[in-house]
């Protein structure tokens, strides 16, 4: 997805709260805002979201010094929803369709996002959309589960801390559901915002289920060329791809992969791109025509800058 100019202000308002966070002073929150706006002012045409959230949250941490701004907050984040785990868990066994209910809790758990509205919806709303999400027309249940059956790969794309909770309980059902499915989860390759990095998904108990891999770069997304070789391979040998959050949602929108993408609209923007109601939640399915070429570059491009480094 590209980057609007409706996005700017979401930008500039992030930065400051970014830099607020880091704990900058009032002189060093007008450096970093100077310092994005001359990106903004400059930035190139094709540039995604996610790639701008990585300057504005670089910069951050190179001008305050602080290389995990969020730390605090995901560990609240986590420890929160593993605290309501085992409630959650009775919530999804008691619905009359166990898979669409962990998927709408996992999508309504989408909510815990620090990156375009700063704040971390009340936590009843979790439970709420267990129920409440109602039948939308953006909302694919048929379809997923029809693809998810047919395969024999998962790659799960994961976004936020203590919504990874969440994902944990959508995974269990699924490997209950469909026994030999490789399930294979992805998350950031570093610091980013409140996203999950392997260290959340190690502290929620994840990877004693499933095999955890990173991107191999801190994008609030998945930016392929920028991803490491192995995330590549697993990407493009996934039989099925479930893409969590608007930032995966920014960055692989043009996908030709069999990719679905499971989120709450937030913002307008992204509402308009998808063709939905700010506050919706959606499973989408991208286009699932093969893209050879794009699977050749991207690895072969990998490759190279891998061995340049040894």
């Amino acid at each position: 997805m590209k980057i609007y100019l409706d996005c700017y202000p979401c930008f500039v308002r992030q930065t400051l709260d970014a830099g607020r966070i880091a704990g900058a002073d009032e002189k060093t929150q007008k450096r970093i805002l100077s310092s994005i706006m001359q990106i903004l002012a400059d930035i190139p045409d094709g540039t995604t979201p996610p790639k701008m959230g990585r300057m504005i949250h670089e910069t951050v941490k190179d001008i305050t010094g602080n290389p995990d701004p969020y730390k605090e907050i995901k560990r609240q984040h986590n420890e929160a929803i593993m605290e309501m785990e085992q409630e959650l868990a009775d919530r999804i066994g008691e619905s009359p369709s166990p898979l669409e209910g962990a998927l709408k809790l996992a999508g309504t758990g989408n909510l815990i996002d620090m990156g375009p509205e700063r704040r971390w919806s009340d936590i009843h709303r979790i439970f709420d959309g267990i129920t409440t999400a109602g039948e939308q027309t953006l909302f694919l249940l048929d379809h997923f589960e029809e693809t998810l059956h047919q395969s024999q790969t998962l790659l799960y794309l994961g976004d936020n801390a203590g919504e990874i909770v969440l994902d944990k309980l959508l995974i269990g059902l699924l490997l209950a559901r469909e026994p030999n499915l490789d399930i294979i989860f992805a998350v950031r390759g570093g610091p980013i915002i409140n996203d999950a990095t392997r260290e959340d998904a190690e502290l929620i108990g994840l990877a004693d289920m499933v095999r955890i891999i990173d991107t191999g770069a801190a994008f609030p997304g998945v930016e392929l060329d920028a991803c490491s070789h192995e995330f590549l391979e697993c990407y493009f040998g996934a039989d099925l791809i479930l893409a969590k959050g608007q930032g995966n949602y920014e960055s692989l929108s043009n996908a030709k992969e069999n990719i679905f993408f499971l989120l709450t609209a937030k913002c307008p923007v992204i509402a308009d791109d998808i063709g939905c109601d700010v506050g919706d939640l959606v499973l989408l399915n991208g286009d699932p025509s093969t893209n050879g070429d794009a699977q050749r570059f991207y690895l072969n491009n990998t490759t190279q800058q891998e061995r340049k480094k040894t």
